[in-house]
């Protein structure tokens, strides 16, 4: 290992590294300092601060992964990117983006330029941005694919603006939340800054029809969801110990509050989805 690692701070990081050497001189083993020392930092992402992002999202990082703010992965993703049947070098939006893992994942699986637009703030990463700032910045009728996850559900507006991204015949997939039951909202499901509320199946048929799509297939997705939920939760026990060696108890404090929250609504969603309250569909659809 390198010896130029930066010491450590805090007194709880502290104390874990002398920990560890005394174990190492109590069962007589070599103590490699540059090692521990790395591993501690590594295993502490959350003790260096609040970097200007929302609680909420750095705890939901923490949980799912590097750039997910929910569960997903790159099978996930790439399931769904094969949908649009786009051939090398073609420019995709991708709205929904979170922190940019969907962006990552479409780096290894297809040769596309891809652009991830977000709400969420804070992150920074190569072609993506913030979706209020895109709507003035990207070019209309540029677009040769369009993915958008959990968007309609949040906005019904946003079909109409990936509606304008697209070229002429060209191809989307809207992967969102649908309710079985027309004005059904589970509260406990969506949180309050959650601004739309999951729409029935021929709401969303309506909707793109209106936006100027035409509807191709519908498919219930909700049997390949429920297992990312459940991998993910094995990211749960990381993000406890790592909230835990926050040194600050104010910010450690909100750290495990928004990890309360989160824990509630995965669960929530969870059962939502078992019982059939809730789906996951995706929705492919071609521009007029």
């Amino acid at each position: 290992m390198n010896g130029a690692v930066a010491p450590l701070t805090g007194v709880k990081a502290k104390f874990r590294f002398a920990t560890r050497k005394f174990h190492a001189w109590w069962e007589g083993y070599a103590f490699d300092e540059a090692a521990e020392r790395a591993a501690l930092q590594a295993s502490l992402p959350l003790a260096s601060g609040m970097t200007g992002r929302p609680v909420k999202d750095i705890v939901a990082e923490t949980i799912w992964g590097a750039g997910r703010l929910g569960p997903g992965s790159p099978v996930w993703t790439m399931r769904y990117a094969r949908m649009l049947s786009l051939a090398g070098k073609a420019k995709v939006t991708v709205l929904g983006a979170e922190g940019g893992g969907v962006l990552r994942d479409l780096e290894e699986g297809a040769r596309w330029k891809a652009t991830g637009l977000t709400d969420a703030v804070g992150f920074e990463r190569s072609g993506l941005c913030h979706h209020d700032a895109a709507m003035q910045r990207l070019q209309k009728a540029e677009t040769d694919g369009v993915l958008s996850y959990f968007q309609l559900s949040h906005d019904t507006n946003r079909a109409i603006f990936s509606a304008e991204l697209l070229k002429p015949q060209a191809k989307a997939v809207f992967i969102d939340y649908a309710v079985i039951r027309k004005g059904a909202r589970l509260p406990a499901c969506f949180p309050s800054d959650f601004a739309g509320a999951p729409k029935t199946e021929t709401d969303y048929r309506s909707i793109l029809k209106s936006a100027g799509f035409v509807v191709e297939e519908i498919g219930d997705d909700t049997t390949a969801f429920l297992p990312l939920i459940e991998r993910g939760w094995a990211g749960w026990r990381g993000a406890y110990e790592a909230i835990s060696n926050v040194e600050n108890s104010a910010m450690r404090a909100d750290f495990l509050h928004a990890m309360s929250q989160q824990a509630r609504l995965w669960a929530e969603r969870y059962e939502a989805l078992r019982s059939g309250q809730l789906r996951v569909i995706y929705m492919r659809a071609k521009r007029n």
